[in-house]
């Protein structure tokens, strides 16, 4: 069973665990997986969930416009608590009870999150 995090103070840009379900031949599969904390700041607070995007740290050549790099060697990288280079995944938006996000280890820079925030538009409304 997951360990339930015990703050409710989260942030735009931290990045944490979260439970994510797939679907496979086999039925569901739900593992643990890392996540960018991305509310809307107009309504944050409102609800008792979390708007998150996916992290995943398989690297493809040639990146979407949805998605976003935090190279190892980069100013981003440091502060995300990610331990290799990843990709921030804008067109897999999750919404998440706050009290399943397990843990929080990072946070990326309020830069990164407007190059975010234009990607979230262009998965959206493209």
């Amino acid at each position: 069973m997951a360990k339930r995090m015990m703050s409710t103070n989260y942030n735009r840009g931290d990045v944490g665990i979260v439970p994510f379900t797939s679907a496979t031949s086999d039925g569901a599969l739900q593992k643990a997986l890392p996540a960018l904390v991305t509310p809307d700041p107009l309504v944050e607070g409102r609800f008792d969930d979390l708007i998150t995007v996916g992290i995943t740290p398989r690297i493809v050549e040639t990146p979407k416009e949805t998605e976003h790099r935090i190279v190892r060697w980069a100013e981003d990288f440091k502060h995300s608590g990610l331990i290799k280079t990843s990709v921030i995944w804008c067109e897999h938006i999750m919404t998440v009870p706050r009290g399943l996000v397990t843990r929080l280890f990072g946070h990326v820079p309020d830069e990164t999150i407007k190059k975010i925030d234009k990607k979230l538009n262009w998965g959206v409304f493209k």
